[in-house]
């Protein structure tokens, strides 16, 4: 597939703690335990994405700076074009991520002046016309682009995230979108209905819910009722990124292989279990890394692009 993301990428710093709440030290030793990498959840998807096999073109607003050249670096390693982001930002996006040992984490974000950006339309849509799946990772930023995508008839895919009300305003354009995905943090209780009204009020091919160490719950048009995809139990250590490679993996499963929405959000699972079992210090390094995390069971996944492409060049493949 040819897969645009528009989301976020930041330097992502991760520090590990004793226990929440922690206690004022004057010095810690944390040796070998922190670790300087890329995340967002734009990079996240495309990371993925890219790993599957997929052709991604990443747009996510930038500086000049130090963390966009790691942001740089690191999409060429994982052959995804950043030939569509924007270096326009004072300061590039950047988080410090607090974990403990037992799961739980803490995630200080610092968007900069990337939470008031918008794209130009005009500047992505040539792109958009040639892929298979434009994935909106961060609502404000991509909130202007929902009125031509939906003119230029393109598949979209929407992340909600941690949705409080389904039928608030906010999200209403939203819900234009092919795929959506969502989070069950302010649901507890209401998880049913939630995916009901949505599938109501969208035309919708797959509605997605995700619940930690419960699983997942899908819905489609063709279901009576959602459906509940349990996930194996696991003594998560690392839960950063995780509905990211749970939506990634279902979105290609569900595309790219031709799986139902069940087997599609299994696989989903089942990645994302994976993944929290690692300790944070050590979370995939290399795209190999990262293949043996989200490969399915029983088969293997499609190899990357023999070449990778320069972050800073424009692939032959894509138009600008």
């Amino acid at each position: 597939m040819r897969v645009v993301v528009i989301g976020i990428a930041n330097q992502q710093t991760s520090l590990p703690v004793d226990s929440f709440p922690f206690e004022y030290e004057s010095w810690r030793n944390v040796n070998g335990q922190i670790r300087h990498t890329v995340g967002g959840v734009g990079f996240n998807v495309a990371r993925v994405l890219s790993t599957l096999g997929n052709m991604v073109a990443l747009a996510s607003p930038l500086g000049e700076d130090y963390p966009a050249a790691l942001i740089d670096a690191e999409a060429y390693r994982y052959n995804i074009s950043t030939h569509l982001c924007r270096r326009e930002l004072v300061r590039t996006p950047r988080s410090v991520v607090l974990y403990d040992s037992t799961g739980l984490r803490m995630v200080n974000s610092d968007l900069t002046d990337a939470a008031a950006f918008t794209f130009d339309p005009e500047s992505l849509l040539p792109d958009v016309g040639r892929s298979t799946l434009v994935m909106l990772a961060n609502l404000p930023l991509s909130r202007p682009l929902i009125a031509p995508l939906r003119e230029a008839a393109t598949r979209f895919a929407v992340d909600l995230h941690d949705l409080r009300d389904p039928q608030h305003q906010a999200i209403s354009d939203f819900l234009a979108a092919d795929l959506i995905n969502l989070a069950n943090d302010h649901l507890v209780g209401r998880e049913v209905e939630t995916l009901e009204y949505l599938r109501e009020n969208s035309n919708a091919e797959l509605i997605s819910m995700t619940m930690g160490a419960d699983g997942a719950l899908v819905l489609t048009p063709e279901m009576d009722a959602p459906v509940h995809v349990p996930v194996r139990g696991v003594n998560a250590t690392n839960t950063v990124g995780a509905g990211e490679v749970y939506w990634a993996v279902t979105l290609h499963n569900f595309l790219k292989e031709g799986r139902t929405a069940v087997e599609a959000a299994a696989r989903g699972c089942e990645a994302a279990a994976r993944l929290v079992e690692l300790p944070v210090a050590y979370t995939p390094a290399t795209i190999q890394e990262l293949r043996e995390v989200i490969a399915p069971q029983g088969g293997a996944l499609a190899p990357p692009p023999e070449i990778p492409w320069s972050p800073f060049e424009v692939p032959s493949d894509w138009a600008i």
